[in-house]
C-alpha cells in the first residue's frame, strides 16, 4: 500500500514516494506519523523501500549499521545483495520467509525500486531484479502513476516533474496512498557519456 516512482532524464535520476502507511485497513498520513517516508540514502544509492512495517524497519537498520552489505551497482550486485539479506532477515531477525507451499523460493517481504548513477533497479519480493531504462513504479497505484509519467515522459517535464506526477496520481485515486511525498534528485551519468 505504497507508491515509489522513479525516473531518468536529460542527466538526471530522481525518485519519489509518499507518506502514508497503513496497518491493515487502517491508514496514517504524515500528519499522524512521523516516519512514513519510504526513501533510504545508503553509499550513492536510495532505496525506495514498499512492504510490511516491520521488514522495511529491518532494512532501514541495515542501511544505518551495515551499508557496506548493500552493493546496489548492477542487476548481478542487487541480487547477491538480496541473497545475503535473505539469510539476514532469516537468522538475525527472525522474518519468516515463506508466503504458501506452492512457490518455487522463499520471499523476503520486501519490494523496492533503487536509483543510483547506473539507472533504475526493481526488486521484487522473489528476488526477481530489474533494470529499467526511463521509469518505473511500484505500489499499490503503480498503474496510476505509470500512466501519469508515461503521459509526461516524452515532454520537456524534468525528472523530477515525471516522478512526482506519478505519486500525485497515484495519491489522489488509490486509497493507499496520500500526500505528502519527497523527492531525492541525483546525477545520471549516461552510457555515451
Amino acid at each position: 500500500m505504497t507508491i515509489i516512482a522513479a525516473a531518468i532524464k536529460d542527466g538526471k535520476i530522481s525518485i519519489s514516494c509518499d507518506s502514508q502507511t497503513n496497518f491493515g485497513s487502517l491508514k496514517v498520513n504524515k500528519k499522524y506519523i512521523a516516519d512514513g517516508y519510504k526513501l533510504l540514502e545508503v553509499n550513492d544509492s536510495v532505496i525506495g523501500v514498499s512492504g510490511w512495517s516491520a521488514t522495511c524497519q529491518i532494512v532501514e537498520h541495515l542501511v544505518e549499521t551495515n551499508p557496506e552489505i548493500f552493493k546496489l551497482g548492477s542487476r548481478r550486485e542487487i541480487f547477491e545483495t538480496l541473497l545475503e539479506l535473505q539469510e539476514k532477515l532469516k537468522e538475525d531477525y527472525f522474518i519468516e520467509t515463506s508466503e504458501d507451499s506452492e512457490q518455487p523460493v522463499e520471499s523476503n517481504q520486501l519490494d523496492a525500486l533503487v536509483i543510483n548513477s547506473n539507472g533504475i533497479f526493481g526488486f521484487s519480493s522473489y528476488r526477481e531484479v530489474h533494470h529499467y531504462n526511463s521509469f518505473w513504479a511500484l505500489g499499490s497505484g503503480k498503474r496510476l502513476a505509470l500512466g501519469a509519467m508515461h503521459a509526461l515522459y516524452e515532454t520537456n517535464a524534468s525528472a523530477q516533474e515525471i516522478v512526482e506526477a506519478g505519486v500525485k496520481a497515484a495519491a489522489d485515486f488509490d486509497d493507499g496512498c496520500d500526500l505528502p511525498l519527497k523527492t531525492i534528485t541525483q546525477d545520471f551519468k549516461t552510457k555515451n557519456a
